[in-house]
């Protein structure tokens, strides 16, 4: 039980870390990707058991989402792609739905906020980390 909390408080820390970088310079330093990766992949090794197969397939969707980011030239950044695909080894499949339904209802919010009262347009960008953030602390508060 303590493993897992304190697995949740680093993970949260490092996302906190992550969506600092993306807010102040909009790029997140590879080595620290790999510390996540690392962390997400150690928490599998030591958690393997019966429902391995959930965590294959929460990284197989993150992995359709580097895909993504890829063909589109990074329309959809890198390492918010990257952050999804250690998300979905983390916490698996049907969490990693949960936290991407949160984070893409809050951009939604967010954009539509920034159209309606800056006159924002369709070009404009912003950091999509803080909100897989804000989506990771839902999922694990609830």
């Amino acid at each position: 039980m303590w493993e897992i909390k304190i697995c949740n408080a680093l993970f949260l820390i490092f996302q906190a870390v992550c969506s600092a970088y993306d807010i102040r310079i909009r790029a997140v330093p590879r080595w620290l990707l790999l510390c996540g990766s690392a962390l997400a992949a150690l928490t599998r090794l030591i958690g393997i058991g019966s429902g391995t197969w959930i965590y294959v397939w929460g990284a197989l969707a993150g992995s359709a989402f580097l895909i993504v980011s890829k063909c589109t030239d990074e329309a959809l950044g890198f390492a918010d792609s990257w952050m999804i695909f250690v998300l979905g080894v983390y916490m698996g499949i049907w969490k990693l739905a949960a936290v991407l339904s949160i984070a893409f209802f809050a951009a939604g919010i967010w954009s539509l906020g920034k159209v309606v009262l800056q006159n924002g347009g369709y070009k404009d960008t912003f950091p999509f980390l803080p909100f897989l953030t804000a989506g990771y602390l839902g999922v694990i508060g609830w």
